[in-house]
Order: C-alpha cells, then sequence, then structure tokens
C-alpha cells in the first residue's frame, strides 16, 4: 500500500491510498488497484472516492475495466466483472476477427 497526503485546490487536506485489488484468475495476465481518496470537501463535509481499476489481457488483446464513486464501491463487482469480460473476450478471440 502506499499512502500520499497532500493539499487539494478545493478543499482541504486529503489522503490517497493506493493498493492492490486482487483478480481472479481470468485471462493469461491481470492487474488490479484499488485507489481511495478521503479528506474534506470546501464546506468541512467528509468525502471519499474510491477507483478500482482491473487490466486483463487474453492474448493479444487487453480489456480496462474502472469502477468507482463516492459511496461504497465493492471490489467483488469489480472481480465478477473482470472475470466476464476475459471471458467475453475470448469467446470473441475465438469467432475469429472480421474485416471490415
Amino acid at each position: 500500500m502506499r499512502t500520499v497526503r497532500g493539499d487539494a485546490l478545493r478543499g482541504g487536506a486529503q489522503v490517497v491510498e493506493v493498493t492492490e485489488l486482487p483478480l481472479p484468475e481470468a485471462g493469461d495476465a491481470r492487474a488490479g488497484l484499488r485507489l481511495t481518496m478521503t479528506g474534506k470537501a470546501s464546506d468541512g463535509v467528509p468525502t471519499r472516492l474510491t477507483v478500482n481499476l482491473a487490466a486483463i489481457r487474453v492474448g493479444e488483446e487487453t480489456i480496462t475495466l474502472t469502477n468507482g464513486g463516492l459511496g461504497a464501491v465493492l471490489p467483488e463487482v469489480t472481480q465478477a466483472m473482470s472475470q466476464l469480460g476475459a471471458d467475453r473476450l475470448r469467446e470473441i478471440g475465438r469467432q475469429g476477427r472480421v474485416r471490415v
């Protein structure tokens, strides 16, 4: 985990944490990150932004997924969509490429 503290242009101090996001054994290679930014808005209201990022490679093709929001962001959703995306990419690869 990596934590960085700093001041935002609007509002006060922000804390940014970047951690590894475990992903299912989807595709040929995969990597996932979870970024969480917490602090206070300019009016003093506590804020929390969470973004999950996943990259999955299947053969020579790659997909990226983002899942984020101001409320609860469940890692299980990103993990499930990573598996679904990798499965779909593999299926498309089997169908062959269509030249347009």
